[in-house]
């Protein structure tokens, strides 16, 4: 149908103004149905493109006394053909939009504001003939918000021809996505369907006929169109209805009628306003100014001024320190491969973050000051006191946890020993857990968390717990699972992110000026909260951990929970140390609440590999939940997260957990992932092209990222999918004594899979890189340089060894009489080459031929410690002095003693160890 192209001034309201009594918008959601095909381009390439076949719109005219009785309109538009220059421009789309408005509404009048609105615009604004051509995808303003195309800086102008043929009517388009305004978990358009209360639209009662006809849409709308203009038509409904639910949301709380770019910036403008409410400038509770600067404008030929936000100077001077004390989550995988079975629990912490910034009192931010001594340190400050440092430290060998934070290059390190910039709540507990700590340096900010020093008799006017309160409140009115409760929960939990968004650098890609950025501070932006905040959470997870008896185990941790074996009782007893008592009090002051944690899951039996890489290989059964009260749903019956790994998203949660332990238990080195990806939105916006899927080749990495050190080891049994068992390498973990151990390991993991890739799956895949590690460490240095790769410590031992008998060095220069039971050396002293080589291969498994110990005695001098100092080496030296040479000096062959090595005692790994900690530090004793 051919759109109506000519409009009367009357139709349309006048633009919104700062000023204007009365803001209207016109709401127009959109979707594009497409299939996938392939394409021969001009270069004769194959590549892939969207096949549009229809756009649908949903219209509704809102205004802020409108909410009952809103205009609205729905509709389908077919493109003109099925190529590329068939395609609608946005002008287009919108007349037809407007045409069939008019036509169903004849008294219709419709603001010149207009919210155009998809679910997911990577894939929707390219399927307008605009977003081929450089020069109109230019003219469309974009901008990269999230991943998703947006025009937020500038408007797109689109001009309707107007009956009479002058000057057109100008629309001011602003492309919005509500993926941005859609709550943590309810992403998908289908869920906000259900928020919204729309009945579910199926193409088919058979779940692969579905399917198929979701892959070959056309086919679908050749043989039911009702039923197929129906469904393309509800996803616009959706994004329709759900804007303009929120635009109210928005008003009713703030007072301006607009739509947020997205979810969490309405968080940020509600704190703001609550703090103007509390009579608090918004500026000052972040430690932050506008001052007016002076600059060149070249334009004008002469100096301008601007405002500007700045930090105070007292922050300023002491911003960056507060930075290096911002880390995110403790994120560590504590047992690799498949866990004992029993009752394994899930714990979170109650609404973590929320909680954590209610405990933050009103800072005053001009009393920033240094720390003077580690005594200061340690005695004169609370744990929620805002008190930073940098200390040094070292924990006692039995402590299994340790909670001091060090940032690698591969995410957080707790060691047992090293430098940490962190807040004071992490450094008491460490204190509490027997560390030496000593004071490099540290910064102190005076708070109050009662009584307000600044007001006579006022109480003090903490910056988050009010509105964190007020959020929860609100969230308490609305029945789970609705659009109110979702907002509020959101708006409270995403408030955090956006005191430390900025802090540390995160690139993306500006459309407009076709570079990578860094990410720009929010309003609300603040080092020392983000610090305070997220030290807090994990001081009270690691203050609990290390509180459980020792036969509990834990497996994982995750930002704001772990994996245990700790009962209820167990973790209530655990969770009433100092640090576990005031976030007690932050959740009743909060919520009336007198419990610290919930359990998310609970399962039989895990298996892990990484952090952030768990799955199950036993479900719980009804019976583990008694003592809970909760009625589990099949998902909380399986711990699932893939450490990265990509699935088919239409699988479920039980089948992706079935894939990724198959996947693991059945990986070899040299195994692939082929992964589907969605096109990025720069590659996207410079060619110009449609959101198609990738597909590519990607390593399967499931072994372990060695951020704790293996402790007690073996092979177990595990069963997997329907029915298939293997047996599979396990083993516990300590800490690392320093991070300077971590990063060998790395490195020289890195190597060992640079030579051949390998997979951890049996206690010999596992000793072989214990023993090339040993090879490694023992080989740095001289002692490293021209060493064979093959066999190379056992080949400079045959060269010393060849070197040390011709010069009678070492302790070689006294042979054992009938050495190796050889009856005519009873009364030799020296003995010959050719038997010395006949001795270290067959007697001592050294590789050697006369002729090898022939180029070795060549050299002239014995220099000693030249031998990688491994168990092989000294095995075989050993064997030497005990059956040919007596008093062979074998410390004057070998490097010095390594730091540290790999050695992992054997264990039974499928019982819960009473204390592998107490186990692995004894180990190393004997």
């Amino acid at each position: 149908m051919q759109a109506v192209v000519n409009f009367r001034p009357d139709q349309f309201y006048p633009k919104n103004r700062k000023s204007s009594k009365h803001i209207r918008y016109l709401v127009i959601g959109f979707d594009t149905e497409y299939q996938r095909e392939t394409v021969t381009n001009a270069d004769g390439q194959v590549e892939l493109r969207n096949q549009v076949l229809s756009y649908q719109y949903s219209c509704r005219v809102i205004t802020p006394d409108n909410a009952d009785n809103e205009p609205h309109w729905s509709g389908i538009v077919l493109p003109k053909g099925r190529g590329d220059d068939k395609r609608l421009t946005v002008t287009e789309f919108v007349e037809h939009a407007l045409t069939a408005g008019f036509r169903a509404l004849p008294n219709l009048k419709v603001p010149v504001d207009v919210y155009l609105v998809a679910h997911f615009t990577r894939a929707d604004v390219p399927g307008f003939s605009d977003f081929k051509d450089e020069a109109s995808r230019k003219a469309m303003n974009l901008e990269n918000v999230r991943n998703l195309f947006m025009n937020v800086s500038e408007d797109i102008d689109v001009k309707l021809k107007r009956v009479g043929g002058s000057r057109p009517i100008r629309l001011k388009v602003k492309i919005r996505d509500t993926i941005a305004l859609a709550p943590t978990g309810a992403k998908s358009l289908a869920q906000l369907g259900d928020i919204l209360g729309f009945e579910k639209l199926k193409l088919s009662d058979d779940p692969d006929k579905e399917l198929y006809y979701k892959q070959h849409m056309a086919e679908f709308m050749e043989a039911n169109w009702r039923l197929f203009r129906e469904y393309a038509i509800r996803d616009a409904e959706i994004c329709a209805q759900y804007t303009s639910r929120i635009i109210r949301l928005y008003c009713d709380k703030t007072g301006k009628f607009k739509l947020p770019v997205t979810l969490t910036s309405i968080g940020v403008d509600l704190i703001r306003n609550y703090w103007e409410g509390q009579g608090l400038d918004p500026l000052a509770v972040v430690a932050k100014e506008e001052v007016e600067e002076t600059y060149w404008s070249k334009k004008l030929n002469r100096s301008k001024t601007r405002k500007k936000i700045v930090s105070t100077q007292k922050l300023h001077w002491n911003e960056d320190f507060f930075t290096e004390c911002y880390h995110g989550g403790r994120n560590e995988q504590f047992w690799f491969g498949p866990a004992p079975e029993g009752v394994w629990y899930d714990y979170d912490l109650a609404s973590a973050y929320p909680s954590a910034m209610a405990l933050i009192g009103a800072p005053h931010w001009d009393t920033i000051r240094a720390i003077g001594s580690t005594d200061e340190l340690l005695t004169r400050f609370a744990p929620d006191d805002l008190a930073f440092a940098n200390v040094d430290f070292e924990f006692p060998e039995d402590v299994r946890y340790p909670v001091l934070p060090v940032r690698t290059e591969n995410g957080l390190l707790f060691p047992r020993k090293g430098n940490s910039t962190t807040h004071i709540s992490e450094i008491l507990l460490a204190k509490q857990l027997g560390c030496k700590i000593s004071l490099v340096e540290g910064r102190q900010i005076d708070c109050d968390r009662i009584i307000s020093r600044t007001e006579e008799y006022a109480p003090a006017k903490r910056p988050f717990i009010g509105f964190a309160s007020n959020c929860i409140n609100e969230r308490l009115k609305h029945p789970k699972k609705s659009l109110d409760n979702l907002f509020w929960k959101e708006l409270v939990n995403s408030t955090y992110g956006k005191t430390a968004q900025g802090l540390r650098e995160r690139r993306i890609y500006d459309l407009r000026d076709a570079e990578t950025k860094p990410l720009e501070p929010s309003k609300i932006t603040n080092p020392v909260f983000a610090a305070f905040i997220t030290a807090f959470c994990r001081g009270v997870l690691g203050e609990i951990m290390n509180a459980l008896p020792p036969e509990v185990q834990i497996f994982s941790v995750t930002t704001d929970g772990f994996l245990t074996t700790a009962t209820d009782k167990q973790m209530r007893a655990a969770a009433f140390g100092p640090l576990g008592r005031r976030y007690l009090d932050a959740r009743r002051m909060l919520a009336g609440e007198w419990g610290i944690y919930e359990i998310k899951h609970i399962i039989r039996q895990p298996v892990g590999w990484r952090t952030r890489g768990q799955a199950t290989l036993q479900p719980s059964v009804p019976s583990d939940w008694d003592e809970t009260g909760m009625v589990p749903k099949e998902d909380e019956r399986v711990v699932l997260a893939k450490g990265g790994i990509k699935l088919d998203g239409l699988l479920s949660k039980s089948e992706q957990n079935a894939e990724i332990t198959r996947l693991f238990f059945e990986r070899k080195p040299t195994d692939k992932l082929l992964v589907t990806m969605g096109a990025g939105i720069r590659e996207m916006y410079e060619q110009g092209m449609d959101f198609v899927d990738k597909t590519m080749d990607r390593r399967l990495s499931m072994e372990f990222d060695w951020k704790r050190r293996p402790a007690q080891a073996g092979e177990v049994s595990a069963s997997y999918g329907s029915d298939k068992t293997c047996k599979h390498l396990a083993f516990s973990t300590g800490p690392w004594g320093s991070v300077e151990q971590f990063n060998t390991v790395r490195a020289i993991w890195s190597q060992y899979n640079k030579e051949a890739p390998h997979c951890l799956k049996t206690l010999q895949d596992y000793q072989a890189f214990a023993a090339y590690f040993e090879g490694k460490l023992a080989a740095q240095g001289d002692a490293g340089r021209y060493l064979a790769k093959a066999d190379g410590p056992l080949k400079r031992l045959r060269r010393d060894l060849a070197i040390a008998h011709k010069l009678r060095k070492a302790g070689t220069h006294e042979l054992k009489p009938k050495a190796f039971g050889r009856e005519h050396l009873a009364k030799v002293s020296k003995l010959k080459v050719k038997e010395l080589a006949e001795f270290l291969a067959d007697e001592l498994g050294v590789p050697c031929t006369k002729t090898d110990l022939d180029n070795a005695r060549k050299k002239t001098v014995f220099t000693p410690h030249q031998v990688p100092r491994t168990t092989e080496t000294v095995s075989v030296l050993e064997a030497v002095r005990r059956e040919l040479f007596p008093l062979l000096e074998i410390g004057q062959f070998l490097t010095p003693e390594a730091a540290f090595s790999l050695a992992a005692a054997d264990a039974d790994m499928t019982r819960h160890p009473r204390d592998p900690m107490k186990d692995w530090v004894a180990s190393f004793g004997e």
